[in-house]
């Protein structure tokens, strides 16, 4: 009778283990099927107890990866999403691990910094050489905020600067090994506008301080004492003339230069044909005292229909080049204005030549610039202003057109504005 109880009860520990053993196997492949996002098909072993709920289970673990599917799919699109707007960017843009390994980089920051090869893959560091970049990413790792730095880097032989602008991946992805997200914009032309600005600035206060200290000057001599003689007063009077048309001068080229770079829309095109405008010239010229307009000779092409484009702003570059050439062409024996219209009909040139001394080679690159002068001499003698070249520029421009000039020492000078007549 013991023997049979006890073989009974053994019996029942062995079945009772069993089920154990069976549930608690369940139990972790239910477990690790949660884990992973897998799925399971649970099978009901046959010593499983029969109130263990496995269809139940078998419902919620469907359930289950049903969703994690559904937001594996959700998250694949928006890092799809996401790395297409980083793609299409203008700006560069690149995505980090946090060994600075690229695992990202759209097309921009590949023509920038890699000449247009693939990033990925290779460290940062690769590419870009610049300690604050890097102490910018040391910062974000330690938690600290982030701020924007520049660097200047080598592109095709010019240097560019790039404003940087970096963000931590891991705070809205951080199940990915994508760390820093870097975004690279290209601020070259905005450096290189601030620079002109103020350079501009400068210039323009010392062009302006200099004829309105003389006039000051002048006119407090006057003043103070008026026991000078009458030939010395009319000297000093010359001199307050002069330097106020000097100042005049200054002051309307800066106020068309101001109109050209910071107008929407800087030029008023109207119907008109460009020979017509060229030869009223002369009255512009007319009150010039240096010019002689014998010696200014007009060839100008046959135009047979008018087109479009700005008459007063174009009649004012041709006659800067005119004014220029009487001012600084020096021993010259005639200045020919020309126009010649393109084969296709579609562009018409204007050219302002002359057969006087000529420009320094040094000096050609440059004499478009604002406040650039060869002869500063010569210029404050004509009452040059250093502006005219660079409204001609201007106005060349913005016809969508362009200005070129050649020259040699001692053989004269050729001004060429070239500006389309109607679209090809």
């Amino acid at each position: 009778m013991l023997l049979t109880t006890t073989v009974l009860l053994g019996i029942l520990a062995c079945y009772l283990w069993l089920q154990y053993r069976h549930t608690k196997q369940i139990l972790l492949e239910i477990i690790d099927s949660i884990k992973s996002g897998s799925s399971l098909i649970i099978e009901r072993p046959p010593l499983l107890n029969k109130a263990f709920p496995i269809t139940l289970c078998q419902r919620v673990l469907d359930k289950n990866v049903k969703r994690i599917s559904e937001l594996e799919e959700e998250r694949t699109h928006r890092s799809h999403n996401f790395n297409e707007i980083l793609g299409g960017m203008l700006d560069g843009a690149l995505i980090l691990d946090q060994d600075h390994v690229v695992t990202f980089a759209n097309v921009t920051a590949n023509e920038n910094f890699s000449r247009g090869h693939s990033m990925v893959g290779k460290r940062l560091e690769a590419f870009v050489e610049s300690i604050d970049v890097l102490e910018t990413l040391d910062r974000l790792k330690r938690g600290e905020r982030s701020e924007k730095t520049e660097f200047a880097f080598q592109v095709n032989g010019s240097s560019k600067v790039f404003e940087v602008t970096t963000g931590m991946l891991s705070a809205i992805r951080p199940d990915d090994n994508d760390v820093f997200l870097l975004l690279f914009r290209d601020v070259t032309e905005i450096k290189r506008t601030e620079l002109m600005r103020k350079d501009f600035v400068a210039n323009a206060s010392h062009e302006l301080r200099t004829p309105t200290a003389m006039i000051r000057g002048f006119a407090e001599t006057l003043v103070e004492d008026s026991s000078l003689p009458e030939a010395q007063q009319m000297a000093f009077l010359m001199k307050i003339v002069r330097n106020s048309i000097r100042l005049q001068a200054l002051v309307d080229d800066l106020l068309s230069l101001s109109e050209l770079e910071g107008s929407d829309a800087p030029v008023n095109p109207t119907n008109n044909k460009l020979c017509d405008v060229i030869r009223s010239i002369h009255l512009y010229l007319d009150e010039k005292p240096y010019v002689n307009t014998d010696k200014l000779r007009l060839s100008l092409a046959e135009e047979k229909e008018s087109f479009p484009f700005d008459a007063i702003k174009l009649s004012l570059a041709i006659g800067n080049l005119v004014d220029n050439a009487f001012k600084y062409a020096g021993d010259f024996t005639e200045i020919l204005v020309s126009t010649e219209i393109s084969n296709d009909g579609n562009f018409i040139s204007c050219t302002v030549s002359d057969d006087g001394n000529g420009i320094p080679p040094e000096d050609l690159d440059r004499i478009f610039e604002r406040f650039y002068v060869v002869d500063k001499g010569r210029s404050r003698e004509k009452g040059g202003t250093g502006l005219g070249l660079s409204i001609v520029k201007h106005i060349a421009e913005a016809h969508d057109g362009q200005v070129e000039v050649s020259s040699k020492s001692g053989k004269g000078s050729t001004f060429r504005i070239t500006i389309p007549r109607f679209s090809s």
